[in-house]
């Protein structure tokens, strides 16, 4: 079969234009996940990265199977590399519902909503592209 000639430029184009357009796999991580230790999910609240070489934070919302995307304060998604604090933050108000009525899962111990004792770090290496994944471990208070 006889091809026309745009076809196969199209064809001998086509990794360049992946590469302009974005369809190349990024280099950094974009998504991941966020769990206690017995490995279910963190099922809401927020999550903020502070890189520390110049304190720049990356934040996402957590979703009900504990997925998060993070985003910088220019709306970029991605942690590059580094190597970073973390604080997972809920806000959670239940005193007017029965237990059986919370729908946000196991609470996050309240350490981990602050910088100082939190204690929570990821680090992102040069070439990580795969999902985050953020372990919670069990409470020792």
């Amino acid at each position: 079969m006889k091809y026309p000639s745009f076809i196969l430029l199209l064809i001998g184009l086509s990794p360049f234009l992946c590469f302009i357009t974005g369809c190349s796999k990024p280099l950094m991580p974009t998504e991941g996940v966020v769990r206690f230790s017995d490995g279910s999910p963190v099922r809401s609240g927020s999550i903020e990265f502070r890189r520390l070489t110049d304190k720049e934070r990356f934040a996402s919302r957590i979703s009900p199977i504990g997925e998060f995307v993070p985003v910088d304060s220019n709306g970029r998604i991605g942690l590059p590399i580094g190597t970073y604090e973390v604080v997972v933050v809920q806000i959670v108000m239940t005193e007017d519902l029965a237990m059986e009525a919370h729908e946000h899962g196991t609470t996050v111990p309240r350490r981990f909503a602050d910088y100082y004792t939190s204690g929570l770090k990821m680090i992102v290496a040069k070439g990580d592209s795969n999902p985050l994944e953020l372990v919670i471990p069990e409470s020792d208070s």
